[in-house]
């Protein structure tokens, strides 16, 4: 009897050791994508230094990774998975989009930089209130107004 239970718990071991793996997933690791890029205005003008995320919204527990880019001088950003191995794009389906802006590094050199004060974006950049669907085609116009 002793030797059943045992076997009984090698048993149940091995099974859960086999199935959590299963269970809890990996992530977004091979997760269907597709290219995701726009541009970002505030107040009508191309924005450079703001980091659009997107975080995809599944509804499930765990959701996947997201996606980032950085908005360059004319505004235009790129996104790329921020999982362990980073692809171009974006997982297919809804994601809830956060708009800020990046910090960077100042001077103590250069005074005017250290006078300029921190752009300011509208609560709806930050909030998550913004929505994207992104499609398999992926899309070159996932544009922001702020």
């Amino acid at each position: 009897m002793k030797q059943s239970r045992i076997h009984h718990g090698a048993l149940l071991l091995l099974a859960l050791a086999t199935c959590t793996p299963a269970l809890v997933g990996c992530g977004a690791r091979g997760a269907p994508t597709a290219p995701v890029s726009g541009t970002v205005t505030v107040g009508g003008k191309p924005q450079a230094n703001l980091v659009v995320s997107f975080m995809p919204q599944t509804g499930k527990l765990e959701a996947g990774k997201g996606s980032m880019g950085v908005t360059d001088a004319a505004g235009k950003y790129t996104l790329r998975t921020t999982d362990d191995e980073p692809r171009d794009g974006a997982l297919i389906g809804k994601h809830k989009v956060v708009i800020r802006v990046r910090m960077e590094e100042r001077s103590e050199d250069d005074p005017a930089a250290a006078q300029k004060p921190p752009l300011q974006l509208p609560a709806k950049a930050i909030d998550g209130s913004m929505e994207i669907e992104v499609t398999a085609d992926g899309t070159t116009t996932a544009d922001f107004q702020l």
